[in-house]
């Protein structure tokens, strides 16, 4: 026997006996990727770059393709964002590929919806439908009853779709991420009149203070912080930054940390408001900071008056003498930089909670200053992703004045039930989704005209934060189409040609490729000569346009017309005495918001922080579960104010007493056979309307309880975070 065949052997036999009933059919999937030992000599390899569209991020890769397949995928080392490095996400983009419950072709429903029964057709019968279906609206003057869904764009599939909504005559586009940082932004836009979302220089600060941003896991863009935070703490001769994480639950993040602060949820704003003011008494502030931002620290002192010591102490739940202690190592540590994320900003003060936090970098002078923080120099931005539009689309449909909805993405898995966007979709009379597999939202659909895969596509990625310089990435098609499948803006534009003259005359180009050649030929023309074939051929084979300039836009600055932060008392869905726990839903590394669980290789990998593959679960204190008689791997349900949920309990002593918290992810009702029917969805349980607050998305605002149901978890692990493999609490 062969070594690497006796060693495929045994990763298969331990594998089994963890995986075993979980269905790790995933092995169906490894002919397309590793070719066998004997009978086939390898051919030659070539590399192809392209770019990764898994998550906002945009990072750079490169395909190793031989014979026709694509092999493997690395982080592009030229491209700006992540320099070389990628995650588990970006190389699992390989089984979107060859992923064994593609759709291969459109189809059309032949069962009730929802039932997952659909008729294979040709691509000429599917647009036919969907063109017919458009016409008769135009036809009755109805061309407002049509409703485009998709996930935040950007680059030319943003301007192609806009385009389409606009000359239609339909101003029902929602643009909606579930986890995109539009609060960040309306932060920015009260404290400094810029809404361009920050640049945090960690590379080169020497205290990072983070307020909920698990920017390894997930914030903004995890493989490019992630990078940077390695060189903050080991880059340097003779310096290591240090890192203090504020919240309430150690993430992997917070794992990372010299010290971790599991401040209340909702205090973290007056926390940092608290800090200020100790920085202002102490006149450990930055005088030019000051100056060049218009303000007097008197005034600004007499402002936070109210969040002395003893009170703040009281909201967060910490020591005064913590709370001193890194309020001064921050202020005396030069440079620093402050980071606010998602866990504050879901919360119903979030908004003003992150204003706070941005006045710590005002203060210590790290506005537009090396390892502080700047507005992001990327290229433009697609339109605004507006819970506020999605509330009012919702309302639409339940009105019954939609009549076409075109989605692209899984809205029906990421977007909370509590908004009603399920119940409205399903008064829509016809619904086309454009998803690579038969998705929760593809299930609900009448006509599915399944989109290509990434490696299969073309498109320009403008990545979420990409630093001072400007980044855009192209993704190139590395492999002939698997199956019979279209890229989603080809099908608009040639649904705009069949609907007329009027609908076709903003897409003068025969393809989104050459509409892409004349976007990029826009964008570098004017300054440096576009020789279209040779500099387009340059720009794939470098991965993108990647510019660095030294004349920097405008710096942040504190606006004359804003308020000083003022976050209100948080508040929460749910009567405390009956829900006396807060529910913190968290991103998961490996499945972002539910997009990765239709891949194997994600699912199969362990959680860093509870070791947990191909499920769901709940984090619970030590002390909070003795309290309740749970016990790891007990099967819990978990109650709010919207609804309950079922899931395995993980006795996890980085949380709060107070807290438990549920990744997302799971919980799909489509999907393919990886993820359909496996783990649950918490956004069943997160409320959209909190009492004395208006609809908004305060994800991490809503209480629950929890009940022992029984100790039939049925929850595998890779090894027990307590240090022993306890199979008795593992049924398979």
């Amino acid at each position: 026997m062969k070594r690497r065949t006796f060693l495929q052997l045994g990763a298969m036999t331990a594998a089994t006996a963890v995986l075993d009933g979980c269905r790790p059919a995933n092995e169906k999937l490894i002919p397309y990727l590793v070719p066998p030992d004997e009978g086939v000599t390898p051919g030659k390899a070539n590399y192809y770059a392209s770019a990764c569209r898994f998550c906002p991020a945009g990072c750079g890769i490169l395909v190793r393709v031989s014979e026709g397949r694509a092999k493997k995928i690395e982080g592009n080392p030229d491209h700006p964002v992540n320099r070389g490095k990628l995650c588990a996400r970006g190389q699992s983009i390989l089984q979107e590929l060859y992923h064994p419950d593609r759709v291969p072709q459109p189809l059309k429903r032949s069962g009730p919806q929802g039932s997952g029964k659909f008729t294979p057709i040709s691509w000429e019968e599917g647009l036919a439908i969907l063109t017919e279906q458009l016409k008769t609206l135009q036809r009755e003057q109805a061309t407002d009853w049509l409703a485009l869904v998709t996930p935040q764009l950007r680059g030319t599939l943003a301007e192609v779709a806009a385009s389409f909504m606009r000359s239609f005559g339909s101003p029902h586009h929602v643009s909606f991420d579930l986890l995109s940082p539009d609060w960040l932004k309306l932060a920015n836009s009260r404290s400094f009149g810029n809404q361009s979302l920050p640049w945090y220089d960690l590379a080169e600060t020497r205290y990072l203070i983070s307020f909920g941003a698990d920017f390894v896991e997930s914030h903004l863009s995890p493989v490019h912080y992630g990078h940077a935070f390695g060189q903050m703490r080991q880059g340097r001769d003779t310096v290591r930054g240090h890192f203090t994480y504020v919240g309430g639950r150690m993430s992997l993040t917070a794992a990372s940390a010299d010290r971790w602060l599991p401040a209340r949820p909702g205090s973290e704003g007056a926390l940092a408001l608290g800090m200020a003011r100790l920085l202002l008494a102490d006149s450990l502030y930055d005088n030019a900071a000051f100056a060049a931002n218009g303000l007097r620290p008197e005034t600004l002192l007499k402002a936070l008056e109210r969040y002395d010591l003893p009170m703040v102490a009281q909201l967060s739940g910490l020591s005064q003498d913590v709370i001193v202690e890194v309020a001064r190592e921050f202020a005396t540590t030069r440079p620093a930089v402050a980071m606010a994320g998602e866990t504050v900003a879901f919360q119903t003060n979030g908004a003003e909670s992150v204003r706070a936090i941005q006045l710590l970098n005002l203060l210590s002078g790290s506005l537009n200053r090396p390892g502080g923080v700047y507005p992001d120099g990327g290229a433009m931005a697609g339109p605004e992703n507006s819970f506020g539009d999605l509330l009012s689309l919702v309302e639409v449909m339940r009105r019954d004045r939609i009549r076409v909805a075109l989605i692209h993405g899984d809205p029906v898995h990421a977007i909370p039930q509590t908004t009603g966007f399920r119940e409205a979709l399903a008064r829509v009379p016809f619904i086309v989704s454009f998803s690579t597999i038969l998705d929760d939202t593809a299930m609900q659909a009448d006509l599915v005209l399944p989109d290509h895969a990434c490696l299969e596509s073309w498109g320009d990625v403008v990545p979420l934060s990409s630093g001072r310089d400007k980044a855009i990435g192209l993704m190139q098609p590395v492999v002939t189409p698997v199956f019979d499948t279209r890229q989603f803006p080809d099908v608009l534009l040639a649904t705009a040609k069949r609907l007329g003259s009027r609908m076709a005359a903003p897409f003068p180009h025969e393809s989104y490729l050459e509409m892409l050649k004349g976007t990029m030929a826009k964008r570098l023309g004017a300054r440096s000569g576009f020789d279209s074939e040779t500099t387009w051929v340059d720009l794939l084979r470098r991965g993108g346009l990647f510019e660095t300039s030294r004349e920097q836009g405008k710096g942040y600055r504190w606006v004359a017309a804003a308020t000083v932060p003022a976050p209100a008392e948080p508040r929460f869905a749910g009567d405390e005495k009956e829900f006396p726990l807060h529910l913190q839903v968290y991103t998961s590394p490996a499945f972002h918001d539910g997009r990765g669980a239709p891949l194997p290789w994600l699912q199969q990998l362990p959680d860093p922080m509870s070791t947990v593959v191909w499920d769901s679960w709940v984090e619970i204190n030590p002390k909070t579960a003795a309290g309740l008689g749970i016990k790891f791997g007990d099967l819990v349900e978990v109650t709010s104010p919207p609804g309950s949920i079922r899931l395995p309990a993980v006795i996890y002593p980085g949380i709060r007493p107070d807290m438990v918290a549920i990744p997302l992810g799971q919980g799909h009702q489509g999907g393919g056979r990886y993820a359909m029917g496996r783990g649950v969805n918490p956004l069943d349980l997160v409320a959209v309307k909190i009492d004395g607050e208006q609809p908004q998305p305060a994800w991490n605002a809503t209480r629950v309880r929890v009940t022992r149901i029984s100790e039939k978890g049925k929850l595998v692990t890779v090894g027990h975070p307590e240090g022993s493999f306890r199979s008795e609490l593992i049924e398979i």
